[in-house]
């Protein structure tokens, strides 16, 4: 599919040309914006999964090693996609990483007594009191299915 793009004043056109004839203008509109974000997604898979990193020595390992990177994947996706707030679920995984992932924090106390000391953030804070509230209607959704 090739796209056209013009601009005019302030309106928009685009031209579509395929030989798809078997879905309405319409339909073929939706199939062809659906898959316009494909390319994002795989640099993300490549920067963020390291898909692209193998040691190609011994082909069972690589494909071991790319089968847990695409269930981490897909986990990752579902976790954002069902507990992280709105704001922040289009982020890729190296934005979520700086934000929510690695926390700068301090270890303190001594000998048996050691907790973590976190420096204020309006957002990490906000972050997970939504994650928390998201959890526990998930696991109340959860009980009530297995009951």
């Amino acid at each position: 599919m090739n796209q056209l793009m013009f601009e005019e004043c302030k309106y928009k056109y685009q031209a579509i040309v395929t030989n798809i004839n078997y879905l309405t203008p319409e339909e073929i509109f939706q199939d062809y914006n659906q898959r316009c974000d494909v390319e994002n997604n795989i640099d993300e898979i490549k920067e963020g999964y390291a898909f692209s990193e193998n040691s190609l020595v011994n082909h069972k390992c690589n494909e071991l090693y790319l089968l847990i990177k695409m269930i981490a994947y897909n986990i990752h996706n579902w976790f954002k996609q069902a507990i992280m707030p709105k704001e922040v679920q289009h982020h890729e995984i190296s934005t979520l990483r700086r934000i929510f992932y690695r926390v700068c924090g301090n270890v303190c106390g001594s000998k048996y007594y050691r907790y973590l000391s976190f420096s204020n953030n309006c957002l990490l804070e906000k972050i997970i009191t939504h994650i928390q509230k998201q959890i526990h209607i998930f696991s109340r959704k959860m009980i009530t299915v297995y009951t």
